[in-house]
């Protein structure tokens, strides 16, 4: 997609790399190269996030690539959520699916619970949530995907619900007004499931990998936690 720096980054020369042992991150994180993350035990590091600072061994960032091609995050995200994809929601660029919940309709409290349980988060935020609103079409798109110009393509699109991440509040301004359903999942663990099958793709080429899932880049302290 236009704007995004995918492709080769960081030292060396990637046409006199031979790549046997691969790391897969999403991130590009300072504390994971104290924890021994990085170093000379990969040959290369395949990135879903581009870095926001120079990396210092070689990487690879596959981004917005990955979340539009087939059987790539999109569909590993429909997947892991058990929906039938049937069409692309936004046909411009190819980002986001659109399908059905496999054995839905569902009422909407137990597709959320659902959702909870399969993408391993303790809870959601929901704009226009009822228990028993029926949710059986559903858009979704891994990270960042919750922005007005997506929650408009998926109100015409026809759905029930739209699943994403990175909710604003003005997003949730204009879908209250539009009367869809939005859930936010959120970013990261939306992307996960296509973490895991880059991963698998790499490994089918032959090649050693380890994926880790070093999570999100913050800590979330309670109102009587200690500081």
């Amino acid at each position: 997609m236009a704007g995004d720096p995918v492709g080769f980054t960081g030292p060396g020369d990637p046409d006199r790399l031979d790549v046997e042992k691969v790391l897969v991150l999403m991130d590009y994180l300072p504390q994971a190269g104290r924890e021994g993350l990085y170093g000379d035990c990969w040959d290369l590091v395949v990135l879903h996030h581009p870095p926001v600072r120079e990396p210092e061994v070689p990487c690879y960032v596959i981004h917005s690539n990955w979340d539009i091609v087939d059987g790539g995050a999109c569909d590993a995200l429909a997947d892991c959520l058990d929906v039938a994809t049937d069409g692309v929601l936004d046909e411009k660029t190819g980002l986001g699916r659109v399908g059905t919940i496999r054995g839905g309709p569902v009422p909407l409290v137990r597709f959320a619970r659902e959702t909870m349980v399969k993408l391993g988060v303790p809870d959601l935020r929901i704009v226009n949530f009822r228990r028993d609103r029926p949710v059986r079409k559903i858009a979704l798109v891994p990270g960042f995907g919750l922005n007005p110009d997506l929650v408009r393509a998926a109100r015409a699109q026809g759905v029930d619900l739209y699943l994403s991440g990175d909710l604003s509040h003005k997003s949730a301004v204009l879908a209250r007004h539009l009367g869809l359903v939005l859930l936010d999942a959120p970013h990261h663990a939306t992307e996960v499931p296509g973490l895991y099958r880059l991963g698998e793709r790499i490994r089918q080429m032959g090649i050693r990998v380890q994926v880790r899932n070093t999570g999100v880049p913050w800590s979330v302290v309670p109102l009587d936690g200690h500081f």
